[in-house]
């Protein structure tokens, strides 16, 4: 990012870096937006200081859509901003910013892990401070994690679908124990799932994985789409949108609300799952990401 003046640094560096309490109202309208670059903020919520980092591509086009990218276990906010492949795709639409929070002990409130952290309520309160810094559209805000994130991305998609437009969790299934929370949509929501055919830890065919002291059971990988596919209330058979060599990318068109569900079965193991041969699964889940907005929901944080 360029910097044009020495004040204008140290005012960026200010605002970077100033603890400021999480927002509990609507996105606010702002009708400026930050320079584009890569910009660390914290936040207190739920009692402790947050932190994350914002993505703004170069001539980005507003009101613009936000895109929450939550790491896996053990993992950073850092580490998923450079392996997500989320900020290519900004860089290349202009149309949405992206966040990428970190989590407590580096972990996220599902399958066990840090109950008792309002991760939930941590993503409402990222986008409201986001729309602080850029004129965003509400009703325009996805998410997306791989392993653990992409676990608390089925979460959202389960609880908390009146906030997000629309989910793309990555190497992670939906999972049958433990049972923390129930999957009960409160609308159709279109859920894009990607998933490692040669994934040793979420395996593709589903079963019980343990790590750092917890035991999770997934479901295979179809049989989450097929769950998500019932839950949206989906019809007639998946239609497969593109196969190269062993991955496939199938998904369920007709759903209530117009929504997609689908599952992309990639040949890579547990990890972002990019290739030279599919692509990102951030340029795959943009592509419907792009076409799915929450009810209810304005299309702009200023309009009137």
């Amino acid at each position: 990012m360029t910097i044009r003046s020495p004040l204008g640094a140290l005012a960026l560096a200010i605002a970077a870096l100033a603890v400021l309490p999480a927002a509990d109202a609507a996105p606010v309208c702002n009708t400026s937006t930050v320079a584009a670059g890569n910009f660390t903020y914290t936040l207190s919520h739920g009692g402790r200081t947050r932190s994350y980092r914002l993505h703004v591509p170069r001539n980005l086009v507003t009101p613009a859509s936000v895109v929450l990218s939550l790491h896996g276990l053990g993992s950073t906010a850092s580490s998923q901003q450079s392996g997500s492949g989320w900020d290519t795709t900004s860089d290349a639409q202009r149309s949405f910013v992206v966040a990428y929070p970190d989590g407590v002990d580096n972990a996220w409130n599902v399958a066990g892990f840090n109950p008792g952290v309002d991760d939930a309520g941590l993503m409402k309160a990222i986008v409201d401070h986001v729309s602080q810094r850029v004129r965003i559209a509400p009703n325009r805000v996805y998410i997306s994690g791989t392993s653990l994130g992409g676990g608390f991305s089925h979460k959202m998609a389960c609880t908390q679908a009146e906030e997000f437009a629309a989910a793309a969790p990555v190497v992670f299934h939906l999972h049958s124990s433990p049972q923390d929370y129930t999957c009960a949509p409160s609308r159709p929501i279109s859920v894009l799932e990607y998933a490692g055919t040669r994934d040793l830890l979420v395996r593709y065919e589903g079963g019980t994985s343990s790590v750092q002291g917890h035991t999770v059971t997934h479901l295979s990988a179809n049989a989450s789409f097929q769950k998500w596919a019932q839950l949206n209330g989906c019809t007639g058979t998946p239609v497969t949108t593109w196969s190269v060599l062993s991955s496939t990318n199938k998904q369920y068109q007709q759903c209530r609300g117009g929504v997609v569900v689908g599952l992309a079965s990639l040949a890579c193991g547990h990890g972002y799952c990019a290739s030279t041969s599919f692509g990102r699964p951030s340029d795959d889940a943009w592509q419907v990401f792009k076409t799915q907005v929450t009810p209810g929901k304005p299309a702009d944080a200023c309009a009137p």
